[in-house]
């Protein structure tokens, strides 16, 4: 059988193996700090949300995105830039109330924050085997079709769950419902390199629909 021009060529191994790094090089990523609220009226609070897009950049962060998860209308995400890890500990300590509205935030928000597997969240020490058993990822791409890649997606937990993901949560932009947000908690960060570099391998992205988006591991921070 002659092979179609248009064909896309099958990435070798180490070209695959080589854009994983990539995807989870946090050193050089953006969409580093992932703010995760229940909220009492999302309507509410997203209009106060709107009003206050000015003061993002006095807050430290940059490029805020919401998203809303797909079982609970009012449990959202913040995803967002931001420049390191003080700003981002600022952020969680009390930074996030200037930015995102206090008023209707049920109990205490969860501020993930991009980290190399193996250091703490500042990029210094080794990282206790507590902390690493903490261990999130935070996984932004787009889809041409969400109801075709959801099916997909659960049809594909089992593989998930070789590869080390639990407790996946699905969020999707407030503005667009093609662009997906995943975090998930990761056990062993090697088992997850593996599972992305197959997943690449076998072309599944592109079956399903989705870009190659955007991995980061990261750290849950102390919020208060």
């Amino acid at each position: 059988m002659k092979s179609s021009e248009n064909a896309v060529p099958t990435p070798t191994r180490a070209q695959v193996e080589n854009a994983v790094r990539g995807i989870l090089d946090v050193a050089n990523a953006r969409e580093n700090l992932a703010t995760r609220l229940q909220v009492a009226q999302y309507a509410a609070w997203r209009a106060r949300f709107d009003e206050m897009k000015d003061l993002h950049a006095s807050a430290g962060i940059s490029d805020a995105k919401v998203f809303r998860s797909a079982d609970s209308e009012n449990t959202v995400v913040v995803l967002a830039d931001i420049p390191d890890f003080p700003a981002a500990q600022a952020w969680a300590k009390d930074g996030w109330r200037a930015a995102i509205p206090a008023d209707g935030v049920e109990g205490t928000p969860a501020v993930y924050f991009g980290a190399n597997p193996g250091q703490d969240a500042a990029g210094g020490k080794a990282a206790s085997d507590a902390s690493r058993v903490s261990l999130k990822c935070m996984a932004h791409f787009r889809v041409t079709d969400y109801g075709k890649w959801h099916e997909l997606f659960l049809v594909m937990g089992s593989s998930r769950a070789a590869g080390g993901w639990a407790n996946e949560k699905i969020f999707r932009n407030s503005e667009d419902e093609n662009d997906v947000l995943l975090l998930a908690d990761i056990a062993d960060e090697d088992r997850l390199r593996a599972w992305l570099i197959e997943d690449y391998m076998t072309g599944y992205p592109t079956a399903t629909g989705a870009d190659s988006g955007k991995f980061r591991f990261a750290v849950e921070l102390e919020t208060r």
